[in-house]
């Protein structure tokens, strides 16, 4: 009797050992829960009698959910999701390529299982080649790093700017909340309009076109369209938790009453829809329903709303803790300040394995998994530190602290830089290749630099130095990829303004919101003990003014130590 389904088995060293053992290559569907075409291809393609028996006589399927594994994503997408690849049973990539329908999977089948049957001596020639490659590592040269750098990431961002839409490229256009970020601090660094108009034009232009809803708030993944006008209407927290850090920091630098509205529009919709009130923590993202998202607010309570998927996963809830720090001083709400804190209680208390990394994912009701990825624990420390500056409870900074160190330990390569794994997961397949992608380690260095302020130790400013002179030769090949990396940098070069608090949280809340705008691109905020009477330390660089004890004087302190 024919199968009807797929013998799809999960990543892991089960379906290797069988696909080394009957000599089969491996079939890898990348999907997720929220990927539209993913869905169609399993109607379709994978529904089909004589995919399913191709498939399943010559070949070991594996399914990989994308937001789960990260890792796996990002070493063998093909250009998106659906990402179908072939591989050889060691791991090496054969072929792939995203969706394809019944007829395009049929040839490929075919085709693939035909190639590795003929050119298998071939294949482990290459598979060798490759494997010594992986193990040489040219050394880094120790280049000087200068404003220029910073300045040719921005006149790269600035370059594929729209100016009649806002937002970069054509189309599909993605918000890039990273990219926004930077630009903020270009702008607050250089005092140019430029930098901020192409921040305030994309948000705008996002939330009052089709990449917003209009009914329900919340922003979509991204635009088919370079006007914004079509979107695909999933819903995610990592976007979320990007573009409420701009919009915050917006209505802190530059307020105006439509980046409050969509602020306040966006905050509802995730903390109806993807925050979990009974754990403290956010879920990962909304169903694409194009017909559901098009009906007015009567017609769609009339309907069951697209589905939610409940599973937490550790850096996006960490980054959307974070922001909504960020949004509760620019709101001055006490609601969304403890909701960050219970959040982050959260990550604490019952996402950490045995070395107190954080695992990657909490599904609703059961233990968490997937230990020693990045991305989460770079996520959890900016957020801690975030949480430390807008909200001035100690326990966050104490944490931040406790937790770098742990990430330095686990990930840091001999040269520096952070590997996206701390190797505790098995390293199948391409899992070996080092990787340390220049994303996080650009948020993890500024992280660091944040440290050394608030602690006085010099090794973080030193690790994150390590970081940015590892980039040095490259960063410029990552384009726009390479903000987080500006950012750090821009922040490493500049003179850092610090206003360090004495005195118990409440009593300093009206100086954390003064300091917040002070015109230094980065302040660093940050309290040490809870004594009275309240008292405030202010410096830029390594100069610093006599103490003062009322936020009124807090300009007037920054003033006199840069006319100094």
């Amino acid at each position: 009797m024919t199968t009807t389904t797929i013998n799809w088995m999960p990543w892991g060293e089960e379906a290797f050992a069988r696909a080394k053992r009957e000599d089969k290559p491996v079939l890898l569907s990348i999907s997720a829960v929220w990927c539209h075409w993913c869905h169609v291809m399993d109607e379709t393609t994978y529904s089909d009698a004589g995919v399913i028996e191709s498939i399943n006589d010559n070949y070991v399927a594996v399914r990989v959910d994308n937001d789960e594994r990260p890792d796996v994503n990002a070493r063998y997408n093909m250009g998106g999701w659906p990402t179908t690849a072939f591989l050889a049973p060691d791991g090496t990539t054969l072929t792939g390529a995203t969706y394809l329908p019944a007829s395009a999977m049929h040839r490929a089948l075919s085709d693939v299982a035909r190639f590795y049957a003929e050119k298998k001596s071939e294949i482990e020639a290459r598979a060798l080649e490759l494997r010594g490659k992986r193990a040489s590592h040219e050394p880094v040269a120790p280049n000087v790093l200068v404003p220029a750098m910073v300045e040719r990431v921005a006149d790269v961002i600035a370059d594929s700017y729209d100016p009649e839409f806002g937002g970069f490229g054509d189309a599909p256009k993605f918000p890039q909340p990273e990219v926004l970020d930077f630009l903020l601090s270009e702008w607050r660094v250089r005092n140019e309009p430029r930098w901020y108009e192409m921040v305030e034009r994309t948000m705008l232009e996002m939330s009052r076109g089709g990449m917003y809803d209009h009914v329900e708030g919340g922003f979509f993944r991204y635009s088919t369209t370079r006007d914004w006008s079509i979107p695909h209407f999933e819903k995610m927290a990592e976007d979320h938790a990007g573009l409420l850090r701009v919009l915050a920091q917006l209505q802190i630098f530059a307020p105006t009453a439509a980046t409050r509205e969509t602020m306040h529009s966006a905050l509802g919709y995730v903390r109806e829809v993807l925050l979990d009130k009974r754990t403290g923590l956010f879920a990962g993202s909304q169903d694409a329903d194009e017909a559901y998202f098009a009906l007015p607010l009567d017609e769609r309570r009339a309907r069951e709303a697209p589905f939610v998927d409940r599973r937490s996963f550790s850096n996006w809830s960490a980054a959307l803790a974070g922001s909504f720090a960020w949004c509760a001083l620019a709101l001055d709400d006490d609601a969304l300040a403890a909701e960050a804190a219970a959040a982050l209680d959260a990550l604490h208390d019952r996402a950490r394995d045995d070395d107190g990394l954080l695992y990657h994912v909490m599904p609703p009701g059961g233990a968490p998994r997937i230990r020693g990825l990045l991305s989460d624990q770079v996520a959890y420390v900016r957020a801690l530190l975030d949480a430390h500056e807008m909200l001035g409870d100690a326990r966050f900074l104490e944490r931040a602290r406790a937790h770098a160190d742990r990430t330095i330990e686990a990930f840091e390569g001999s040269d520096g830089g952070f590997h996206d794994h701390a190797r505790k997961e098995e390293l199948l397949g391409r899992l070996d290749i080092a990787d340390r992608p220049i994303g996080e380690n650009g948020i993890m260095a500024e992280s660091l630099l944040r440290l050394a302020v608030m602690t006085g130790e010099d090794r973080y400013r030193q690790a994150a130095e390590r970081v940015l002179t590892l980039y040095a030769a490259t960063f410029a090949n990552a384009g726009s990829f390479a903000a987080t990396y500006a950012r750090a940098l821009r922040r490493y070069l500049s003179p850092e303004t610090s206003v360090r608090l004495e005195g118990s949280p409440e009593a300093a809340a009206e100086f954390r919101e003064a300091a917040r705008r002070l015109p230094g691109a980065f302040t660093t905020v940050y309290g040490d003990r809870a004594q009275e009477p309240l008292r405030a330390f202010v410096c830029v660089g390594t100069t610093c003014a006599a103490p003062i004890e009322s936020a009124a004087e807090l300009r007037s302190a920054y003033d006199s130590v840069t006319a100094g």
